[in-house]
Parts: structure tokens; sequence; C-alpha cells
């Protein structure tokens, strides 16, 4: 199998549709990828064939850009072009008129929901020709994720393989005949099918699962509601309680099982589950908190079943367990799990900016500030342009960073190297002008160099250790409550620090917080989440309101 996954190949269904029907004389595909995931693993062991371990036909990508038109309005799109095109040229294109009146019944409009619904329903035949067979494969729709969600295209697979695959990826689950959870079974199962960069092996008996804690505060809100004749009006309204969810979508997992090149945390998929995994000291807390009981001290999760303190190695909670929405228990799932091998799908970490200590605004962010801020707002992004200008190693080092298989940066650097004179001849000169250029046009529309860093998001994570052993986690020390900041804990700016934070992606002014750096004994203690996470506290605060309801399962944020 290839680094990435399989090659696989991607489809227009219009396209296809109307190339079943004799009604295009090819059918156009372009390259995709079935990316490395827990699902391929489970199809290479129950009947996926592919070539030479590069690519396979098994499973085929479908977008529905659009739809098919009818007769009338192809043979006016045809004739039109005739009008324009040269004589020499017409012979074809009287051609394709002469087809298309002669297969003038096969066709009718259909849009690109219609053809998603019959594709969804009754799948589709692919006929592949090769240099000694014509081989037809009928697919069926097997999935969906969010990301191919937003592009409007699904993942189909040989309708070998369906049964088999559609059963593992929904765990067994029966859905019932009528009014059916069609769309969130189908956005669960597929987390096994998230691209994932490499495994870990977790146990469930190993996992404690904890039920969610709401934290509840009240402020003054701006209510955008409606009168009696249907006109909006702002309603400011005083003591409106907010909610966070303290611990949304993440979890702890314990030092001794952290994969070795992870920074802060991991992102977890598996069956019906997904969390933001964040590098902990479980064990020694336990160690702390039972003291001479520790080897004896048992805890109790949120379903009754007791398990003993040595024995945890991922503390988690009911919002990353998806599979209680269908009436499923613990240990069903745990069995599932189980049957590869406990392996869990990593699919990312946290990394460093390209641009070191570094990161880019967007012109969103620069909209949200103060005009009279501006000065002190595009200071570092001058000093920057202004080094890259008087600086030849610095400018050097930004080519090395930024090169890539669309641009020349790996060349210009492997010329200097071999010698430096090159950097006084013309090509060179002319070819960092206009990446100097570039860079300005960048830092005209918005893209404003600071101080700052993009981080990943933990809750409360001390409070979600007191919850692990019994105690209140809203009696956690860790944090406080200050009347214009929000406090959070992360070794990538300095103790006592005011940051600006904005919500990723941004979408208004109103995902402008404040939170104020605090070092934290307990926090350095019980965990390593690096430079490249923080640590909030939604204990008393308005932050994940102010946020648009931000969780934890990997939810970034900026910080200025």
């Amino acid at each position: 199998m290839g680094k990435y996954g399989l090659k696989i190949k991607n489809f227009e269904a219009a396209v296809l549709y109307e190339y079943n029907l004799g009604l295009r004389t090819s059918m156009s595909m372009t390259d995709a990828m079935l990316s490395n995931s827990l699902l391929l693993d489970f199809l290479e062991k129950n009947g996926l064939e592919d070539y030479k371990g590069k690519s396979t036909r098994d499973v085929i990508c479908i977008k529905f850009s659009f739809g098919c038109n009818d007769f009338k309005t192809n043979m006016n799109r045809l004739e039109e072009q005739i009008d324009k095109v040269s004589c020499e040229n017409i012979e074809y294109l009287e051609e394709l008129k002469e087809k298309l009146k002669a297969n003038k019944e096969r066709y009718s409009k259909i849009t690109a929901q219609e053809l998603r619904t019959k594709f969804y329903t009754e799948g589709v035949d692919v006929t592949w020709t090769d240099k000694k067979k014509t081989t037809t494969i009928h697919y069926k729709m097997l999935y969906r994720s969010t990301g191919k969600a937003k592009e409007g295209s699904c993942m189909f697979i040989n309708e070998r393989l369906y049964d088999k695959a559609i059963r593992w990826m929904r765990m067994g689950i029966e859905l019932p005949e009528h009014n059916a959870p069609i769309v969130e079974i189908g956005a669960y199962a597929s987390l096994v099918g998230s691209g994932i960069v490499n495994r870990i092996k977790i146990d469930p008996k190993n996992i404690l699962v904890l039920k969610d804690v709401d934290s509840y505060t009240k402020t003054s809100v701006i209510s955008i509601e409606t009168d009696e004749n249907k006109h909006s009006f702002a309603k400011k309204i005083e003591n409106y309680p907010l909610k966070n969810t303290m611990f949304d979508g993440q979890a702890l997992i314990d030092s001794s099982i952290f994969p070795e090149w992870g920074e802060g945390y991991i992102l977890l998929r598996h069956h019906f589950f997904k969390a933001a995994a964040f590098n902990s000291e479980i064990q020694l807390f336990m160690k702390d908190y039972f003291g001479d009981e520790y080897d004896t001290a048992e805890v109790t999760d949120m379903f009754g079943r007791k398990m003993k303190a040595k024995d945890v190695l991922l503390i988690t909670t009911d919002n990353a367990l998806k599979y209680l929405k269908f009436d499923v228990s613990f240990e069903y799932w745990s069995d599932w799990v189980r049957e590869n091998g406990c392996e869990f799908g990593i699919v990312k970490t946290a990394h460093p900016s390209k641009l070191g200590e570094l990161q880019r605004m967007s012109y969103q962010m620069v909209n949200a500030l103060d005009t009279r801020k501006m000065d002190s707002v595009i200071k570092t992004s001058l000093e920057y342009i202004d080094r890259l200008k008087r600086d030849d190693d610095f400018f050097l080092d930004y080519l090395r960073k930024n090169a890539n298989f669309a641009n020349d940066f790996e060349v210009l650097v492997a010329l200097v190297e071999n010698d430096r004179d090159f950097m006084d001849s013309d090509y060179f000169r002319e070819r960092r002008n206009y990446v100097l250029k570039n860079y300005a046009m960048n830092f005209k529309n918005g893209r404003l160099l600071q101080n700052a860093d993009n981080l990943v998001i933990v809750g409360s994570p001390y409070a979600m250790l007191l919850h692990s052993v019994g105690d209140d986690p809203l009696s956690d020390p860790t944090f406080g409550v200050e009347e214009v900041a929000i406090q959070c804990w992360t070794e990538r700016f300095d103790d006592g620090e005011y940051l600006a934070e904005f919500r990723s992606p941004f979408n208004s002014l109103n995902n402008l917080g404040c939170l104020h750096n605090k070092k934290c004994k307990l926090l350095e203690r019980y965990f390593n989440i690096g430079k490249q996470c923080i640590a909030v506290n939604m204990n008393g605060t308005d932050f994940q309101s102010r946020n648009n309801g931000s969780d934890q399962d990997f939810s970034e944020m900026g910080q200025f």
C-alpha cells in the first residue's frame, strides 16, 4: 500500500450517468485517494483487490456537482457553438448534432439532487476497459465523510464488498424500518474512514468514561429577536445564563502510551468514537491522590463500571462516544474495538508554525481590531519584510520553508548553496524581487504577521482529573474567574501575558476574546501539552458561547 493510501478514481455523476446511457463517447475521470484508515485496514483483510499495492477499482469517489440537461437545452448550446466556430471545424459539431437528434428520446432533465437519490438507492455501474478485457462493476454508496460532504461527493464500493463493509462500519447496528436515523449513523459510521497517520493500541478495559459536566455563568448579552411584524431588533438582556460543556470532545491519555513523535495531543478515531487526547500524567495523579491505597484504589465510570485506578490510561466523556445515541452498550462497543486488536487511528497531532514564533492573521481578524492600533498590528510584518530584503540567509531560510512542487524555491536554494555568487546574478535578483512583491501583496490583503500561533484547546484538564476520582470538577483550583479575561495556560507564551484569542475560523467580532496566561504548578505536573496546545478555563466563563459553541475535539484558536 502507498504511503498515503490507495489511488482511486473520481467521477462526476452526471457524466457517468450519460455515458451509461450511451449519450457520451468518453467517460472523464480524475485521480483521488482512499486514504490510510481503519476502514482501509479492514477492507484489505476482507477481499479488497488492489494493483501492486498502489491503486484499486473496488472503491470510487463520485461528485454531484451538476445535473443533466434535456434535449432542447443541449441542442441550443450545440447550435450556439456551431455559430461561433470556423467552417473547417464545423464538421465534428455537425456530427454531434446528428447523434444528439438520434438519441432525442434518451435525454431528460435530471437535477444533481435527483441523481444523488438515484445513485444512493440504485447504485451505479462503471465499465472499465483494459487492453485485454472489459469489466463492469456495480457500485453501492458506502459513506460520505464530513470532508467529502463539503464537496458534495461520497464514496462508493464494489457491491461484492458492500454488505461486509457497511456492517463493520455500523458495528452491526440494525436500523428500524421507519424513522431510521440515516443522517446520524452515516456521519458517525464514517469516522473509521478518516485518514490517519498512525495507530495506537488502547484496550477498552483501560478507558474510563465520565459523564460530561455543564458549567454555567450569567452575563449581559445582546439578543437579536423579532417583533409581531417580524422585524428584527436588538434587545439587551442582563444575567443571561450561558453554558460550557467542560470536556466536550476531549480525552486525557497517559504519557506511558502517548507516542514519542506526538506533540501535545493526538486526534483519535474508532468505531463511533472521536476525541482529541491530550498528553497527561494520569497515573502520577492517581498515585498522588490515593497515596498508599493506590494499588487497590478503584474508580467508577458513568455506567457504574468499577476499574482499578492503576489501570486507567485514557479518560474521556460520553460526548466522545457517538454509539450511545444508538442504544448500544460500552461492552458491545468494546467487542468491536477488540476485533481490530484495539488499534485506534491517529488522525493528526500538533505541529509548530512554518514561520517559527510567527503566525499570519486573516483579513477578518484585522477588520475586527481598532484602527487606532494598526501601527502596532503591522509592525512585525514590516520588520519581517525588511529583513527578507536585507538578510540573505534569512531570505534563503524563507525559501526552504516555503518550497513546494509549484515553485522553484528549492532550485534557487540549491544553486546558491552550490555557488554563493549566484545571489548576485540578474536572475536571482529578479526572482527575489518577485517573491518579495508577492509577499507584500499578501501583506496588503491582511495576511499580517504576529508573534502568535494556532493552538489546540483543552478545557479545564485538572477538573477532568478531579472528576475521574469522584471529586467535584467545579472545585478546580487551577483557574479562577476574572472580570475581563478568561484564564488559560500554555507554554507558548509567558506567565502573566494577556492574549487576544480569535476563534478558528474567525467569523465575526463576537468571536474575539481576551485570555490571561497563568502558570500553575498542578497543570505543569500533570499535563504535557507543550507549546501547541492551550488549557482554557471552562468553569464559570462564557468561552464556548463566545466562540460559537467551540468544543475540544480538535478546535483551534489563534493566540496573539
